[in-house]
């Protein structure tokens, strides 16, 4: 039993009675909707990128690109110690709809949020 779906994001619609059968079904024989077996994972596979400091992670059918780049300033004067971290997230419009070129998207915003809290401890 194997059958790819869509992303659920990309549907728009609620669940047909066919669809949940299927995925009863599949339950049912101890599958999953894309085949895998219930504590199966998803193959993962990392590769560092064409340019220094970016690297491409893939889980399954999700791709993950990021990279990171790094700058010396001369630090602020009232802390002569101490430098910067800074961070910056861009959710491609091809990973989603909901996500537009240009403005950062609440998710965006709220992964920056996250980094910069786990960093910061």
């Amino acid at each position: 039993l194997y059958l790819r779906r869509p992303p659920l994001a990309a549907m728009p619609r609620p669940m047909s009675t066919a669809e949940s059968a299927f995925i009863l079904r599949a339950l049912g024989e101890g599958l999953r909707v894309d085949g895998r077996r219930p504590r199966e994972s998803r193959p993962l596979s990392v590769a560092c990128g064409l340019r220094e400091g970016s690297v491409e992670v893939r889980l399954g059918e999700t791709k993950v690109m990021a990279a990171v780049s790094a700058e010396l300033v001369e630090p602020f004067a009232d802390r002569p110690t101490e430098g910067q971290l800074l961070f910056f997230v861009e959710l491609s419009p091809m990973a989603s709809p909901a996500y537009e070129p240009g403005r950062p998207s609440d998710s965006a915003v709220e992964l920056v949020r996250l980094l910069e809290r786990a960093f910061r401890k």
